[in-house]
């Protein structure tokens, strides 16, 4: 979906800024929109609002000012070039499903708590909203209940809400790198998406959190986002189904790094979580679903809490200095895999826990368990024992983070979560430059509950 995705934006932009080069030379480029605070306030035109409803009011002010284009896919309809400033709506495009464009303007309001927002959207498509900046309002974009829209490289700053909003639903939608900062509500925020991309924005002070879908996303993906000091959750999302979540960076400041409240075919994959004042991960209802390779460094709660769900599986993860447990599964989180995890002086007396059932922890490093391995086969002898009202235990607790051997062909675990019969798990291991790096190239990974 990124590469796609990566492609309409190139595309959309060229589309766009050929139109815009044919006009005015004073109309400006997304790379050349930047904060008054920045640089230099580029040269705008002061414009009032302009608030457009249905397809034939568009054309007809297109035609009455002039814009470019004609809104087909090839050709949208531009507004570019402008300075607002307004306490209700600076643009509204409702009910239009031909092609347009807002690109390099200016919009700012008094950063009152009655004012109204930079731009609405509302019931339209086919959009393109890139290059603009957004200071003062309530919310800088609010979107609702629209489709093919594309958001990209705009500047969202000091808004009373959110920096980007929607009201209802949006699908097939593209909102990225964007620099969204000091916002009283969310960098991003939306009841709920389908097949959109949320990525490669950047997010920093905003009180009300990072990247939010709080009820239902489906076939999303949220990627490639810095979220530094914000309030509040750093990535939520609701009721999810096919959804990937990777390669983001939620640091500093206060509330859980990452939030899901009900998941199927969930990968949460390669992200980082630094000095969060909460837990890293808070994963309730999370079902058929995997977590692996994120690194969770410095929380002041639980690395990884996985309260509710079933068959799912935390591996290649690496947790440290959690002021709670470094992973925890809850009494409602049931046949959970944990496995190949890396965790580092987590604070509580143990740096795992377990009040569920049927959940399987084995092959972890803890570096508070590291011997006796008097055969040296890699494990140290005697088990990990898990907090936690499972009485379960790790029976084969890696002794070297930096070894990682065959899992052993069954486990002996006391805990009423552990079965017997586990097969071993292949793996082809290549150790580069002193055991400091790890190549793991995993072939089949099945895993043999107990019926």
């Amino acid at each position: 979906m990124q590469h796609i995705a990566t492609r309409k934006i190139t595309l959309a932009i060229l589309i766009v800024f050929m139109l815009a080069a044919s006009s005015s030379p004073t109309v400006v480029t997304p790379q050349s929109v930047r904060s008054p605070r920045d640089c230099a306030r580029p040269t705008y035109t002061p414009h009032e609002a302009i608030l457009i409803d249905g397809n034939a009011d568009l054309m007809a002010q297109a035609s009455a000012e002039s814009w470019l284009g004609n809104g087909t896919e090839v050709s949208p309809y531009l507004i570019t070039g402008y300075y607002f400033y307004d306490i209700a709506h600076s643009i509204e495009m409702n009910n239009v499903d031909l092609h347009w464009a807002v690109v390099g303007n200016e919009i700012e309001g008094p950063g009152s708590h009655d004012v109204w927002c930079g731009i609405e959207v509302d019931n339209s498509s086919n959009g393109i909203i890139s290059g603009n900046v957004f200071r003062g309002k309530y919310r800088g974009i609010d979107i609702i209940n629209v489709a093919n829209i594309m958001i990209t490289h705009n500047t969202i700053e000091d808004n009373l809400l959110h920096g980007i909003g929607s009201e209802g639903f949006i699908n097939g939608c593209l909102i990225s790198e964007n620099t969204i900062r000091r916002c009283t509500g969310a960098g991003v925020w939306s009841p709920s998406a389908y097949d959109s991309e949320i990525s490669r924005n950047t997010i920093t002070e905003c009180s009300g959190g990072g990247v939010q879908i709080l009820a239902t996303a489906v076939r999303c993906q949220i990627l490639d986002n810095l979220i530094v000091e914000s309030s509040g959750l750093g990535i939520q999302v609701g009721a999810s189904i096919d959804v990937d979540i990777m390669h983001n960076r939620v640091v500093n400041g206060s509330g859980r790094g990452f939030y899901v409240t009900s998941a199927d075919d969930l990968n949460i994959y390669n992200n980082t979580v630094v000095n969060r004042g909460d837990h890293g991960m808070d994963l309730r209802g999370f079902s058929n679903s995997l977590v692996y390779n994120n690194s969770i460094v410095g929380c002041d709660g639980i690395g990884i809490s996985i309260v509710s769900g079933q068959y799912s599986t935390l591996q290649y993860n690496n947790i440290s200095s959690s002021s709670g447990y470094g992973i925890k599964t809850g009494p409602s989180a049931g046949n959970m895999t944990v496995t190949r995890n890396m965790l580092y002086g987590n604070g509580a007396t143990a740096q795992a826990a377990d009040d569920g059932g049927e959940n399987l922890y084995f092959c972890n490093y803890y570096d508070d368990w590291t011997s006796p391995d008097a055969d040296s086969n890699g494990f140290v002898d005697n088990p990990y024992a898990l907090e936690g009202t499972s009485l379960n235990e790790d029976p084969y607790p890696l002794a070297d983070p930096s070894v990682v051997p065959a899992t052993p062909t069954t486990t002996t675990g006391s805990g009423s979560s552990t079965g017997g019969g586990v097969p071993a798990v292949p793996l082809e291991l290549v150790v580069v430059g002193a055991g400091a790096v790890i190549v793991l190239i995993v072939g089949v990974f099945f895993l043999k509950r107990r019926g």
